[in-house]
């Protein structure tokens, strides 16, 4: 078990990508923080890791508010002792037209996207040195921080500078045994991605776009990130790990 008697926080774990990293994390016997806004989503996901013999409690969190921050962390440490692992899992997205964007479209975009990441992870690297010990972070970017999509400016923003920030972080405290990884997924199957899903036309021309001829599952993303926050990439930092089928290639 890669992650046996590890303490990972994953945001946004309610459905998606979050939901399918907590499920695979607790296979691999770590112990789960559930965090997410909207705390009624939580209680299948426990549900179904107390199926697997895990254990995990489950936070409502607004990552676009220190004091509910602090409160996760709280109660990680409360629950568990200490914490090991983040993933920066929560996140939105929407479609509109650059001129037709509102400033608080693109304030909403920026606030939960980057600066929750931001807080989540500046809370999370505060208790690691107070533990005195290493620890994983794993933020999900896109394919979109890497290649432009119209009507998505402030999405495509807000991903890009979610390289950077993982960057940034590497380098600060990779001394701590601190490790910061991007995980970059392309058009994935969640529910985020519906839209696209239930419209024949686009989905048509998303798998049209991407080399491996289809979209790609929740859990080829958890098993990135999970790579990403196991001693198997013990020696990685500062790295982004695209899990696209190809899509960004040929762009």
């Amino acid at each position: 078990m890669r992650l046996k008697n590890k303490t990972v926080i994953v945001t946004g774990a309610g459905s998606g990508l979050g939901k399918a990293t907590a499920l695979l994390s607790a296979e691999e016997g770590a112990n789960l923080i559930l965090a997410d806004i909207r705390a009624e989503s939580l209680e299948s996901v426990k549900a179904e890791i107390a199926g697997v013999g895990g254990r995990a409690a489950t936070v409502s969190v607004d990552v676009c508010r220190s004091d509910s921050i602090d409160d996760m962390l709280g109660k990680a440490v409360a629950d568990f002792g200490q914490v090991d692992c983040l993933v920066n899992c929560a996140g939105v997205f929407s479609s509109i037209p650059l001129l037709e964007m509102r400033e608080e479209d693109f304030d909403r975009m920026t606030d939960i996207n980057l600066k929750g990441s931001f807080l989540c992870s500046q809370a999370f690297i505060r208790q690691l040195i107070a533990q005195d010990s290493g620890g994983a972070i794993v933020f999900l970017s896109s394919i979109s921080g890497y290649i432009g999509f119209a009507n998505s400016a402030h999405y495509c923003a807000s991903k890009g500078a979610i390289r950077q920030l993982s960057k940034a972080i590497a380098l600060e405290f990779g001394p701590r045994r601190i490790r910061s990884n991007v995980v970059a997924p392309g058009t994935i199957e969640t529910p985020m991605n519906q839209w696209i899903i239930d419209d024949p036309d686009r989905y048509a021309q998303s798998v049209s776009s991407i080399p491996l001829g289809r979209l790609g599952k929740a859990s080829e993303i958890a098993s990135a990130i999970v790579f990403l926050l196991s001693e198997d990439a013990s020696f990685c930092t500062g790295s982004e790990l695209v899990v696209d089928g190809g899509q960004i290639t040929h762009c």
